[in-house]
């Protein structure tokens, strides 16, 4: 039975999509514990919503020119969104 060009099409696409490797997110620095205990604490009060109250509390840094909270909020979210997350691409590879 012949496949037509519009199905090919549509069964090449779910196959790459099977098959092609996500990319793995970068390494976080967090630049002492107090950031990863306050990561913790934003997880505790804001559940699903951490990593978006941590984004705020970035843009607020930088709306202040307070460059250094700045860069402390963002890697706290990035932290939140990286334990967040259930892709299995995240996972270290050993």
């Amino acid at each position: 039975m012949a496949v037509g060009p519009l199905e090919r099409s549509a069964r090449l696409e779910a196959w790459h999509k099977k098959n092609t490797r996500k990319e793995l997110h970068q390494p976080v620095h967090l630049p002492d514990p107090s950031a990863a205990a306050d990561a913790a604490e934003l997880i505790a009060r804001f559940g699903v919503h951490a990593a978006g109250e941590a984004a705020a509390r970035a843009d607020r840094s930088r709306d202040l020119g307070n460059v250094i909270h700045f860069c402390r909020w963002r890697q706290i979210a990035r932290m939140i969104e990286m334990l967040s997350s259930s892709d299995r691409a995240d996972a270290t590879l050993h």
